[in-house]
């Protein structure tokens, strides 16, 4: 009994067997195909590979390139104008309109170059500084418009009058060696806008005074120097510097008026108060009619004869 049932265990795999060699015949052979897919699933399948539907062009909002995204492409510009820009730091677009569109072929520099009388005009409408020869174009001067105050002296050594007018005609009503033999560039040298300590060229009045270019400037204004003026305080160690012999005899003889400031009987420079000022009228009407006499008794005032 047992042994039928394996027979028959061996039959039938046999069986399968032939069946499934059999459909690989088939399928080799073309004569059995595989199910189709349906429909839907073609359709789905497309649609999956499909490229997208490309968008709209030319309705996206694009704003201008701000400033700092300009930088990151021209980074000296940028620090040029953080550092000495001045007025000119604005957005680069309020200048440059038009950007990269330069052609070499075309060399159209100048053409799409922002042009300075686009903001800088006078009041007239004219040009900025004025219509003289020295003045234009602006850029013979400013150099570079992204420093337009970075000026080397060389571009408008003797010039500056154009601009600076007042300092031009202080200078002309007012002669001294500042306006006879020395150059705008020798002072201001290197660049516009620079101002030297009057020490690069002029020593202290007294060595015993260490006197800075403010201190120089509270009696010589430095466009008109010989046009003298101080205050009352302004110790005589400043002006002994250049009356020297006063100064000693009000020193080497000690009497009241060695107490008493340069600037308290001098309020102007070469002026001389009259006696009067501080001593009243100690003779008669008839002696104080010219106090001018007063020394003929008395001595010089920084050499008093009597105190």
């Amino acid at each position: 009994m047992t042994n039928a049932r394996n027979v028959g265990l061996v039959l039938a795999v046999a069986a399968a067997a032939a069946v499934l060699l059999a459909l690989a015949a088939c399928q080799k052979s073309g004569a059995v195909r595989p199910a189709e897919p349906p429909a839907d699933q073609e359709v789905v399948e497309a649609e999956q590979s499909a490229p997208p539907e490309p968008a709209e062009p030319y309705t996206a909002d694009v704003q201008p390139l701000s400033t700092e995204e300009c930088s990151q492409c021209h980074l000296p510009v940028y620090n040029a104008i953080k550092e000495q820009g001045g007025k000119h730091k604005i957005d680069c677009v309020r200048c440059h309109t038009q950007y990269h569109v330069y052609n070499p072929r075309k060399q159209n520099f100048d053409e799409i170059m922002p042009k300075c009388d686009s903001c800088h005009t006078a009041a007239d409408g004219g040009p900025y500084h004025g219509t003289g020869e020295a003045l234009t174009p602006c850029l013979e001067c400013h150099g570079d418009p992204h420093r337009p105050l970075a000026i080397p002296m060389e571009r408008i050594d003797g010039q500056c009058g154009a601009c600076h007018a007042a300092q031009r005609q202080e200078m002309e009503a007012h002669p001294s060696m500042h306006s006879d033999a020395v150059a705008c560039g020798d002072c201001h040298m290197d660049e516009h806008g620079y101002v030297p300590e009057c020490s690069t060229c002029h020593a202290s009045h007294s060595p015993e005074v260490e006197m800075a270019s403010a201190d120089c400037m509270t009696c010589h204004p430095v466009h008109s120097p010989t046009r003298i003026d101080y205050v009352e305080t302004t110790s005589s160690l400043v002006c002994a510097g250049c009356h020297q012999e006063p100064y000693e005899q009000l020193t080497h003889k000690v009497t009241k008026h060695s107490g008493v400031g340069c600037g308290e009987c001098h309020p102007k420079h070469t002026e001389i108060d009259p006696c009067s000022k501080c001593h009243g009228q100690p003779h008669s009407s008839a002696m104080m009619q010219d106090t001018s006499k007063c020394n003929e008794c008395h001595g010089i005032a920084h050499n008093l004869a009597a105190d």
